[in-house]
């Protein structure tokens, strides 16, 4: 199982719009327009991390974690076509309201698995890091890590 950073560009889909619109359990599906360093494409089961970065939005941080039901990659009249479905889970309704995100642990993390290229839709994330950023959010979300937003 593979985990994923999927990147949201707040001119187009604003934060306000993300909390108004996703909720755990449902299911969504969303286009993958850059993706960096994906030596395999996602899988049905893998998670995904949901970010919007610090330039251009007020509020960055970590949205949510969702699982992937399905991905798709193809072609249509010419032109490639990635896209995924997935599932919110806990503690996504917690996350939108109050994002993850710190210059310590989050901005720290997101850079690194992000790397050289910060503008893009989709990331693996390394297993290591992976389990770093998940404990974050759970701790984020129940209050056990209480560091505020910066």
């Amino acid at each position: 199982m593979a985990t994923w950073l999927y990147q949201l560009d707040n001119s187009e889909w604003s934060a306000n719009n993300y909390r108004l619109d996703i909720w755990e359990g449902e299911r969504w599906e969303w286009p993958v327009k850059r993706a960096t360093g994906l030596d395999h494409p996602p899988a049905s089961g893998d998670k995904v991390l949901f970010f919007y970065a610090p330039s251009g939005c007020d509020e960055p941080g970590f949205y949510g974690l969702a699982v992937i039901t399905h991905w798709i990659d193809e072609t249509r009249n010419g032109e490639r076509d990635r896209r995924f479905y997935f599932r919110p889970v806990n503690p996504s309704d917690r996350l939108k309201m109050r994002p993850w995100w710190n210059e310590q642990e989050a901005k720290s993390l997101a850079a690194q698995i992000r790397g050289a290229v910060k503008q893009g839709t989709l990331w693996p994330v390394p297993p290591n890091l992976a389990e770093q950023v998940i404990a974050n959010l759970y701790a984020w979300a129940t209050g056990a890590q209480t560091g505020g937003q910066q």
